[in-house]
């Protein structure tokens, strides 16, 4: 399995007597391109959250790849977190005064090797794949168009080869024509590089692109959410 969760709650400490996951039990089969579903505020970048090890959860197991995220340090999951999963945010989190290729290489500081030359030729790489052309990849970003940030933000996420891709709402501040754009390179991008891929949104319209597809309500018992789309 490449996620496993069991007897998961969790609530911020500032609001103890809000709980925002209720997770008996779930699990997402290694391979699979998954589309998770449900309203704004109903948990599903808080499920990112613990499944990238940036969470913890009050109670229950985390197993991602393999690997219980209970068990290791904060430093051991950033390094855990570099070397197998890829994460592609919502606004890109792309730093604005950075080149594309500077942008891309600062996903690489925490994992083992520490050959810039190396890894920016990958980063050239991933670039020609994607259609980003080099007069624009020692421009800064703040200067790319979305469509050029997106490419970027997708080679940021592959740049150290994740077991595991994460999508949290990455189209839901784009238009109807930049939305199919991103899709359509994302998919068989995941899909060429064997990855498993959870993608997580309030639009329940892309859910044609994947083979799996569920409510975030039908396996988070939080009582007065509907996840309905």
């Amino acid at each position: 399995m490449a996620i496993e969760l069991a007897d998961i709650r969790f609530h911020y400490p500032s609001r103890a007597e809000h709980t925002v996951l209720n997770v008996p039990s779930w699990s997402l089969k290694t391979g699979t391109q998954a589309f998770v579903y449900g309203p704004s505020g109903g948990g599903k970048s808080t499920l990112l959250g613990l499944l990238s090890g940036l969470l913890s959860p009050n109670s229950g197991q985390v197993r991602v790849l393999g690997q219980c995220l209970d068990t290791l340090s904060n430093r051991q999951r950033d390094q855990f977190r570099a070397a197998n999963i890829g994460y592609v945010f919502q606004q890109f989190n792309l730093m604005p005064y950075l080149n594309a290729i500077d942008n891309v290489l600062l996903a690489t500081q925490f994992s083992q090797s520490n050959n810039r030359g190396g890894k920016e030729n990958e980063v050239k790489v991933l670039f020609n794949a994607l259609n980003i052309p080099e007069n624009e990849w020692q421009i800064p970003c703040r200067d790319l168009s979305v469509g050029q940030q997106q490419r970027v933000a997708i080679a940021r996420a592959l740049i150290n080869k994740p077991k595991l891709l994460i999508a949290d709402e990455p189209t839901s501040s784009l238009d109807q024509a930049n939305s199919d754009a991103f899709m359509k390179l994302l998919m068989p991008m995941a899909a060429d590089n064997n990855m498993t891929l959870l993608f997580v949104s309030h639009d329940h319209s892309l859910s044609s692109y994947f083979t799996s597809v569920e409510s975030l309500g039908d396996f988070n018992q939080v009582e007065g959410i509907n996840n309905a789309s």
